[in-house]
């Protein structure tokens, strides 16, 4: 590991969810905008699989980011299945936290019902962002190079970023929801992905660190990379 990749990774980390997340949410609020909340089922089905698909965008942009960042650790690492993993299991998490207050609140993700208190939605967003976390961690180290040890703290570190990220996330979706206008809103997301990117970026970035000491990185004709 070169000296500074560690600081620089949480940096872009922080930055790719800043990017990342903007995104998902313009594209959220655009489906909502277009769709509002229909009442037939099967309409609500498909708002529901329109606003899984804010995944992708971050999914791109975190995967791809990340993905290169690490193959200056790995030059064997597949950034095409790293990026696909990051997708995939972003659609699941979209997925999930999209169908919660579509189909079991009364009024939608947009509501004007009564809603949980922001201590319980960030307890919720913690033990969702464990769960999170161990997909993101177990389907990325999927694509890790299977040579190097050890890749169950890729997993831990995946957890241990989620389960604190994601709060931070929720934080700047619920003080979003009480600013007016789309501008000030996206703003609120960006700033709390930005925050998550921070917890995710040290608690990975720690893991790398770690599977790299055990595995030095082998450059592109097998001299192996200075360890920090």
């Amino acid at each position: 590991m070169r000296p500074g990749w560690l600081g620089g990774w949480i940096l872009w980390c922080a930055a790719a969810e800043c990017l990342g997340i903007g995104a998902a949410a313009l594209h959220y609020g655009a489906v909502l905008t277009l769709f509002g909340e229909p009442e037939p089922v099967a309409a609500r089905v498909g708002v529901w699989l329109l606003l899984a698909l804010a995944a992708v965008p971050e999914g791109l942009v975190l995967g791809g980011i990340q993905g290169w960042r690490l193959r200056q650790l790995w030059p064997d690492l597949s950034a095409r299945a790293y990026v696909a993993a990051t997708i995939a299991v972003g659609l699941v998490g979209w997925g999930t936290g999209s169908a919660i207050p579509l189909f079991l609140l009364p009024d939608g993700p947009a509501g004007d019902g009564a809603e949980p208190g922001l201590l319980a939605t960030l307890a919720y967003a913690g033990l969702f962002g464990l769960g999170v976390g161990l997909l993101f961690g177990l389907f990325q180290a999927a694509a890790l190079p299977r040579r190097l040890p050890a890749r169950w703290r890729w997993i831990a570190g995946n957890m241990a970023g989620w389960g604190l990220g994601l709060p931070l996330i929720y934080a700047g979706a619920s003080l979003g929801a009480d600013l007016g206008g789309w501008g000030p809103r996206l703003a609120a997301w960006a700033l709390g992905g930005a925050a998550a990117g921070l917890a995710v970026g040290a608690a990975t970035g720690a893991a790398a660190k770690a599977i790299a000491v055990r595995a030095p990185a082998q450059g592109r004709a097998g001299s192996p990379l200075p360890v920090a």
